[in-house]
């Protein structure tokens, strides 16, 4: 049974934020898009705090709160390489790729063990990193040279990329416990 207290609302939130923010989005209101970005990013910093300090985590909020981050992740990538930021595509995929093999995995762990991995400081970081790099993409990419912005999406890749290596030695871990 689902517990919904304010931190996992705020997770549904969230999810309900997605398609809001690819229709103003593509329909070219890009102030608003980056409020909503906004909204979205405070939104996942406060339902974690809330969730902390009173004592009020779910394996429902572990298990969904990362996936509605990854989802506005994606889903934004997504929506800045369709209005022409090239290495977006590559983000996308990147991201793909890496949530697929991340949600593929806790399944399992799951499954054998009723473990759910949080988020630690490092996939936190990750995901603070891309929705500032998403925020300024939104509102300055038009203006920002191809260098520049290979330089911020290169920075929140490599974050990205160092967080997954850190949960697959996490996930190897608590694997051998349990398989």
């Amino acid at each position: 049974m689902v517990v919904m207290n304010l931190p996992n609302l705020l997770t549904v939130i969230r999810f309900f934020l997605i398609p809001v923010f690819v229709f103003v989005y593509l329909s070219g209101n890009r102030i608003a898009a980056a409020a909503i970005l906004a909204v979205s990013g405070l939104t996942d910093i406060l339902d974690g705090y809330i969730a902390r300090k009173y004592n009020m985590i779910t394996k429902w909020g572990k298990a969904f709160d990362p996936v509605a981050d990854k989802l506005t992740q994606i889903t934004v990538a997504f929506c800045i390489a369709l209005s022409g930021h090239r290495i977006m595509w590559f983000v996308f995929g990147f991201l793909v790729f890496k949530e697929l093999i991340m949600v593929l995995g806790g399944i399992k762990l799951y499954k054998k063990s009723d473990v759910v991995i949080g988020a630690n400081w490092y996939g936190k970081a990750a995901t603070l990193i891309f929705y500032i790099v998403f925020f300024v993409l939104i509102l300055f990419g038009r203006n920002m040279s191809e260098f520049s912005k290979y330089i911020l999406t290169t920075a929140a890749v490599a974050l990205s990329i160092f967080a997954f290596i850190r949960y697959i030695i996490l996930f190897l871990g608590i694997r051998k416990k349990f398989f």
